[in-house]
């Protein structure tokens, strides 16, 4: 990808960002948790950005919820992984065939995961027009270029210094 378009990718992801930011919450309930209301701001501010029709963004939506219900079990069962390994690595003695058995599971259990992820990701384009497709490559390039600072952490964060040339 050429510097240029970076640049016009990362400023199209901070427009999309700042107009997340200040999109009114709409009608989300009070009790709902801070990230869940976040999400639908930012939600409502791509589905702006890439232009959605109202079928299109209500295919959208059918399609996170169906997601979220199916990765419900799969999340439960990366916190039992997790868990296993880190009981068979802080043991007395941890016992090397227990963690590498762990360690495979729980990467097992990633690759599921990821496999999930793009077969919902390929779900979500293929609602969208070529058009909104580009426009969908140039705000997941420009989230990829901000990518993580030093300190491993994503996104933008105070303090932290994007170059858009």
């Amino acid at each position: 990808m050429k510097r240029r378009s970076v640049g016009m990718a990362a400023a199209i992801l901070s427009a999309a960002l700042c107009a997340a930011a200040m999109a009114p919450a709409g009608e989300t309930a009070g009790d709902e948790p801070r990230a869940v209301r976040r999400a639908g701001r930012g939600d409502a501010a791509l589905a702006e950005y890439l232009g959605l029709t109202e079928q299109q963004q209500a295919s959208w939506r059918a399609l996170r919820e169906q997601r979220r219900e199916e990765m419900a079990p799969l999340v439960e069962e990366g916190k039992t992984l997790r868990a296993r390994l880190r009981e068979a690595i802080r043991t007395a003695s941890p016992d090397p065939t227990a963690v590498g058995e762990a360690t495979l599971a729980l990467e097992a259990h990633r690759r599921k995961v990821r496999a999930r992820h793009e077969a919902f990701q390929g779900k979500l384009e293929s609602l969208l027009s070529p058009e909104q497709k580009e426009k969908l490559e140039a705000f997941e390039a420009a989230r990829r270029t901000l990518g993580e600072g030093r300190d491993g952490r994503r996104g933008l964060r105070p303090g932290r210094r994007v170059a858009l040339d």
